[in-house]
């Protein structure tokens, strides 16, 4: 079924109307505090994305990956701290909702916790690639109980669901 418009209501305007009376209504403030009105530079991120077709090894991509991480964690963390900020605001009349005091702290987390798994994915590669199978016997029947006779199988319950 397809994604049907909530119809209008008085009682809760839509998005756009709210930013144009919010524009309109912080035209003073801005005139006041001017602020960049172009996006701000991204990091360069052209020589990690042409490096990686060339990775071979889980410690080739791992290299690529801590470089990424660290150069674009303190970019990433210092956004999640505004957004901290955003949430700590409390003007001497208003405040922000509780709602929104918790989603803006959901996206403050979330941009760490992204750094975080990244990491995480990261060591789980390593761990696959650099820690050796867990040992088993060399020889097949090695350490069984040498015995002529044919053990029985062990009763089953039967399939799991």
């Amino acid at each position: 079924m397809p994604h049907q418009p909530s119809p209008r209501s008085p009682n809760r305007p839509e998005p756009g109307d709210l930013y144009r009376k919010a524009r309109r209504d912080a035209a003073p403030f801005l005139a006041g505090h001017p602020l960049p009105d172009q996006p701000a530079a991204l990091p360069d991120l052209t020589p990690y994305l042409q490096a990686l077709p060339d990775a071979r090894t889980p410690a080739e991509v791992s290299a690529l990956t801590h470089q990424l991480v660290a150069a674009t964690a303190p970019v990433l963390d210092h956004i999640a701290a505004h957004f901290v900020t955003l949430a700590l605001w409390a003007g001497t009349e208003h405040r922000h909702t509780p709602q929104a005091v918790r989603l803006l702290r959901e996206a403050a987390q979330t941009i760490r916790t992204a750094v975080v798994k990244v990491a995480e994915a990261d060591l789980e590669n390593l761990r696959a690639h650099y820690t050796p199978p867990a040992a088993g016997p060399e020889h097949p029947g090695a350490g069984a109980p040498s015995s002529s006779a044919t053990a029985a199988p062990a009763p089953s319950a039967g399939p799991r669901r």
